[in-house]
């Protein structure tokens, strides 16, 4: 299998941490998506990653069809379940994991939208408002929600889909927007993503 990956992108971060729970652990194959790399475009016409090229050659993308196919393949009990176990459970996760992915999103469109123009003609904008308003009230509903998704954690023994992707843009927001006098003060959140550091699947996959 090859994983073709760059070091920041929060959903690479996604897919390398649920496919380290579920017991597949490569070195990633780093890739530059600005440059239409050659492999990245063979195997993903959107040339986006994480792209996940399996031994037989068939490329899956996207972070969450990733983690469907972790699913699918290495399921629960003889791996940890990602998303839950019973049809409740999953409702919980998928719905605690999609605010993280909302802001994730908001997050990382802004990064690309500064690319191609300076954020002091981006940011103010009706749209960067609105992308840092998604950012702020995302984090600030995982707030509310850290403590759950910590006890969730604890029952599990291993991160569930919220739990790795809250970490994820709690550790994303902080690696782009540390800086910023904005970014909400998330100490739940925080402590939540610090507790899961020592976890491997979390710890070697910090974006840099």
């Amino acid at each position: 299998m090859q994983l073709l990956a760059n070091t920041t992108s929060p959903y690479v971060r996604i897919a390398r941490i649920s496919m380290i729970e579920k017991g597949i652990e490569i070195e990633p194959t780093i890739v530059d998506p600005w440059t239409d790399d050659p492999r990245l475009r063979s195997a993903n016409a959107a040339t986006r990653v994480p792209t996940l090229v399996l031994n037989d050659g068939t490329a899956l993308t996207e972070s969450l069809l990733i983690v469907q196919w972790l699913e699918a393949t290495r399921p629960a009990p003889n791996w940890p379940a990602l998303i839950g176990s019973d049809p409740l459970e999953i409702e919980v996760v998928l719905s605690r994991a999609g605010i993280a992915l909302g802001a994730i999103d908001a997050s990382v469109h802004t990064i690309i939208t500064r690319k191609v123009t300076a954020p002091v003609l981006f940011d103010e904008t009706p749209v960067g408002l609105r992308r840092r308003r998604t950012m702020i009230e995302g984090m600030q509903r995982l707030e509310i929600l850290a403590d759950m998704i910590g006890e969730s954690v604890s029952d599990h023994g291993a991160p569930q889909l919220d739990a790795i992707c809250a970490t994820v843009l709690y550790d994303y927001q902080r690696f782009r927007y540390g800086d910023q006098s904005w970014l909400p003060a998330t100490p739940r959140l925080q402590a939540l993503a610090e507790a899961l550091r020592v976890r491997p699947s979390v710890s070697t996959t910090m974006p840099y």
